[in-house]
C-alpha cells in the first residue's frame, strides 16, 4: 500500500487517528470531544467547544462504526451524541442549538449559527443510522422547524445567525445543508427531504454557480449579490462535485454540465505537487497556503465518474499529496491542518474538525462506495 491508496488511510485511521481521537481527543469526564490537541497530541481541555466540532466528531465516529474502522466507535458516537443534545439543544429556553460551551457545559456563545445547525442535522442522521431512536428523528424535525421559523430568508435560503442576522451571507452553510438533506434522505424513517434537496440545488443554480459562470462565489449580500474579493475556493468546488454526484444518483436528474464547470475551475487550484490551494484570484494568482480538508474533498471529487474521466489518477494523487503535506509530518494520528506552499506549518495545534473530512472522504472513495455511485449515476 501507498499513501495514494484508500486502504493506506483506512489502516492509519484504524490504528492511529481514531484511537488518538477516542482517547486524548475525547474528554471522558464530560463525555464530549475536545476542540483540538497540542502538537504533541495532548488535549487542550479549556478551549471552548463548538457545536460544529461535536457534531462533526459524532458523525466521524458513527461513520467509523458503520465501516468497521474502530471497535467501540458506535458506543462513543452515541455517548457523545447524547452529551451534544444535553449541552447545546434549546439552551436558554430557546429552540435551536447554542454555538459553544465550556468544559463544564456552561454556554459560552448562545447564538444560533446556520453552519453549525447543518452539521447537527448531519450528526443526527448518522446517529439514526446506528440507533434508530424516534427521539433523534424528533430532534431533526424540531431543528428544521426552528430554521424554517426563525432563520428562513425571504430571498431564499437562511440567514447566517439568529437572533441577530449578520452579513455577508455564505454559500458554505447551504452546501452543508444539502449534504445533511442528502444524508437524511438516505436514512430510513426520518421523512422525505427531496423538496429540501431540490431547493438547495436551485439556490446553487440561481446564485452560487449559475449557468453563465464556472466559478463559485463564497460571500453575498442580503439579496444574493456576490460581494468581497472576486476569488474562488477550489476545495468547495470539489465538494460541490461530490454533492451533485450524490444528488444525481438519488434524483436521476442530469448534472454533468454543472459538474464539468465546477471541476474545470477547481483544477486551476491544484498545484504542481497535487496540493489544493486555499483560493485563487480571478487573475489566476493562487494563495500561498493549502488546507487538509481541501485535499480530502479533491479525493472525493476525483472518485466520482466525471472526476475519474477528467483525471484517472486524481484520487490517488490527492490522497498522496494530502498525506505528505499534512499527516506524515504531524504527531502520529494527527495532522497539520493548514500549511504554506513552502511546507511550513501555520497552526500551532491539531484541530479536531478535520477528522470529519477524512472519514467522509474515505467512506466515499472506498471501492464499494464508488461502484455503488457509478451504478446509480449511469441509470
Amino acid at each position: 500500500m501507498t499513501p495514494g491508496d484508500p486502504a493506506w488511510w483506512i489502516d492509519w485511521l484504524s490504528t492511529r487517528a481514531l484511537p488518538l481521537w477516542s482517547t486524548a481527543g475525547f474528554d471522558a469526564e464530560t463525555a464530549s470531544f475536545v476542540e483540538r490537541l497540542a502538537l504533541d497530541g495532548s488535549p487542550q481541555l479549556d478551549v471552548p467547544r463548538r457545536l460544529m466540532v461535536q457534531a462533526r466528531q459524532v458523525h466521524a465516529f458513527a461513520t467509523a462504526a458503520r465501516n468497521g474502522w474502530l471497535a467501540g466507535g458506535e458506543e462513543l458516537a452515541l455517548r457523545a451524541g447524547e452529551t451534544m443534545i444535553a449541552r447545546y439543544h434549546a439552551r436558554g429556553g430557546t429552540e435551536g442549538w447554542a454555538f459553544s460551551v465550556d468544559r463544564s457545559g456552561a454556554v459560552v456563545d448562545e447564538r444560533r449559527d446556520l453552519y453549525a445547525h447543518a452539521f447537527v442535522l448531519l450528526a443526527l442522521s448518522a446517529l439514526v443510522r446506528i440507533d434508530a431512536k424516534p427521539r433523534y428523528c424528533e430532534l431533526i424535525h424540531r431543528t428544521m422547524a426552528f430554521l424554517d421559523r426563525e432563520m428562513a430568508h425571504p430571498a431564499g435560503g437562511y440567514v447566517e445567525q439568529w437572533p441577530v442576522a449578520v452579513l455577508p451571507r455564505r454559500q458554505n452553510p447551504h452546501m452543508h445543508l444539502l449534504e445533511a438533506f442528502l444524508s437524511l434522505q438516505e436514512t430510513a424513517g426520518c421523512g422525505d427531504f427531496r423538496a429540501r434537496i431540490a431547493t438547495m440545488v436551485d439556490l446553487t443554480d440561481r446564485h452560487f454557480c449559475p449557468a453563465d459562470r464556472s466559478d463559485l462565489r463564497e460571500y453575498y449580500d442580503d439579496d444574493w449579490t456576490a460581494v468581497g474579493e472576486p476569488r474562488f475556493e477550489p476545495g468547495h468546488h470539489f465538494e460541490w462535485v461530490w454533492l451533485l454526484t450524490r444528488y444525481a444518483g438519488s434524483s436521476g436528474i442530469a448534472v454533468e454540465d454543472r459538474i464539468d464547470r465546477l471541476m474545470r475551475t477547481a483544477l486551476r487550484g491544484v498545484d504542481a505537487r497535487g496540493r489544493v490551494v486555499e483560493h485563487v484570484g480571478v487573475d489566476g494568482t493562487a494563495a500561498p497556503t493549502c488546507r487538509l480538508w481541501a485535499a480530502m474533498e479533491a479525493a472525493k471529487a476525483f472518485a466520482t465518474p466525471q472526476g475519474r474521466a477528467v483525471r484517472p489518477t486524481g484520487m490517488s494523487d490527492a490522497l498522496a499529496a494530502g498525506w505528505h503535506a499534512f499527516c506524515r509530518p504531524s504527531f502520529p494520528g494527527g495532522w497539520w491542518d493548514r500549511v504554506a506552499t513552502t511546507g511550513v506549518m501555520l497552526d500551532a495545534y491539531i484541530p479536531a474538525s478535520s477528522l470529519y473530512h477524512i472519514c467522509t472522504a474515505l467512506e466515499f472513495v472506498a471501492e464499494n462506495r464508488c461502484v455503488a455511485v457509478q451504478q446509480q449515476y449511469s441509470r
